[in-house]
């Protein structure tokens, strides 16, 4: 027997083997349409945490395909953050893979009014963006594909955060596989696996991580609900609440796409010409049901870049739509709606999600 079969059959539990992790890899894989590799590169964001050095570790280990490491320095915990740009570096050296680090600071980025939370999400997803298109070669990337390391807690914690911000179908998902943005396809593998058992992979072989300090600061909303929250659902009303919501956010997958489809063909039914501005038939969208014309309004949105109007907000324009004639709608400071000559005109700068 071979000192590495005497290993794994002596310190590595069967749930936490090469060979059940590689079936959850490539079955994973072949879902989301990445596996086989086929020569194709990979892009890992490692922040140095457990997960995203789980996921790079299993890339490492079941992807045939070249691996590049991306990492972003936000800037926010001083040396700490210098500190896991140098372990994130050192690691990818050890693991014979091309690395590339950008250091950003999301303090003095934020957007006027924008949570440090949802500045970091944006900036940080800019950053990978800029590191991918610029700094690694495309001859490797049919298309460029970058692999996120949440998993099945975030995946939780982000469906009772968007439902108790009132939230619909789209929100209720939580998160999804796979994300679009500045022509580069985002990849989240590691969906199915919880955050404790991430780091057992990591356990059982021996391999570091560093934790986040701020992960324990309760004032920020997403630690809030993670340390707080779902502990005491988790006791007083069900143990297994993380597991729950997750499976509503995937049985909600289904629902979002259906919804999307129908967005779309709805909007495309009712744009009046490609001019420069966004520009609908009053007159079509008059024929829909006022939740026709929500889904109409949260898709222009979406194609514009332009932050979600809140419920009660979309309610008021698409009545507005149903009853007036000529009116203007404040969508944001930089976008405004307005009715005249029959149209529904889209005015003002793109842009302006958060990411």
């Amino acid at each position: 027997m071979a000192m590495s079969d005497k290993f794994y059959k002596s310190e590595i539990p069967f749930e936490l083997s090469d060979y059940v992790l590689k079936k959850y890899f490539e079955d994973t894989g072949k879902r989301q349409g990445w596996f086989p590799a086929n020569n194709r590169g990979a892009v890992i964001a490692v922040s140095g945490g457990g997960d995203s050095v789980a996921l790079l570790w299993l890339f490492h280990k079941f992807y045939d395909g070249k691996i590049f490491v991306v990492h972003v320095n936000h800037g926010i915990r001083g040396h700490e953050a210098d500190e896991d740009e140098n372990f994130v570096m050192k690691l990818a050296q050890e693991f014979g893979v091309e690395a590339a680090a950008e250091k950003i600071n999301v303090p003095e980025q934020k957007l006027k009014g924008e949570s440090l939370e949802a500045a970091a999400r944006r900036l940080r997803r800019e950053a990978i963006c800029e590191i991918i298109h610029q700094k690694f070669p495309t001859s490797y990337f049919l298309t460029p594909t970058c692999f996120l390391g949440h998993n099945r807690d975030d995946l939780a914690e982000t469906v009772l955060f968007n439902i108790l911000r009132g939230s619909g179908i789209r929100g209720a998902v939580g998160m999804t596989e796979c994300t679009e943005y500045n022509e580069i396809k985002f990849f989240r593998p590691l969906l199915g696996l919880r955050r404790d058992f991430l780091r057992e992979i990591l356990k059982v072989r021996k391999i570091p991580w560093r934790d986040d300090s701020t992960n324990n600061e309760t004032e920020y909303t997403r630690n809030f609900i993670r340390l707080k929250i779902l502990p005491l659902i988790n006791s007083k009303i069900n143990s297994s609440a993380i597991e729950h919501l997750a499976n509503f956010g995937e049985d909600m997958r289904a629902l979002r796409q259906a919804e999307d489809e129908r967005s779309r063909e709805l909007l495309e039914r009712c744009r009046d010409s490609d001019f420069q501005n966004l520009v609908l038939s009053r007159k079509i969208l008059r024929t829909f049901t006022n939740e026709e014309r929500a889904l109409v309004i949260r898709e222009a949105g979406r194609n514009l870049n332009l932050k979600t109007l809140s419920r009660e907000r979309c309610e008021k324009l698409a009545n507005l739509i149903a009853k007036s004639s000529n009116f203007i709608f404040q969508w944001s400071r930089k976008m405004t709606i307005k009715s005249e000559n029959g149209k529904i005109i889209f005015e003002g700068s793109e842009n302006e999600n958060d990411a």
